[in-house]
């Protein structure tokens, strides 16, 4: 029998097609998916060369679909001083249109609030999966 015949031949057209697809379901965009960038890999790849470590770096990056949460990472951390877990709290769910860091240094510099309330206030709000649309 030779290999690559029967119903593998036939189905081997839809595989692209299904990645392609399940790539999408998982937020990754087709325009990325078909260039083989996934946006949660150079996410934490940028977040470990930011010195998070693995586990870490994983929360922050689930579910990306930029760089952005490492980006903010690192940025909360040279310049906001906070810890891991803090920095990681506030950049988790950071898209591309935003920017959690700036907004901590601006208002812990314009108020007295602590860090904690400031945190809550320019943490981004959670990105769920699309719900049913008619």
């Amino acid at each position: 029998m030779k290999t690559g015949s029967g119903t593998s031949r036939f189905f081997r057209p839809f595989a692209g097609a299904a990645l392609t697809a399940v790539l999408g379901l998982l937020g990754v965009p087709a325009a990325a998916a078909a260039q083989g960038v996934v946006p949660q890999l150079s996410c934490y790849q940028r977040a470990t060369d930011g010195g998070l470590d693995d586990s870490l770096a994983a929360q922050l990056c689930r579910g990306a679909r930029s760089s952005t949460p490492a980006d903010c990472f690192v940025r909360a951390q040279d310049e906001a001083s906070l810890t891991q877990s803090q920095a990681v709290q506030l950049c988790q769910f950071a898209a591309p249109d935003e920017d959690p860091a700036s907004c901590y240094l601006q208002a812990r510099e314009q108020t007295f609030t602590a860090p904690a309330r400031v945190l809550q206030l320019c943490q981004p709000a959670v990105q769920n999966c699309p719900g049913y649309v008619e």
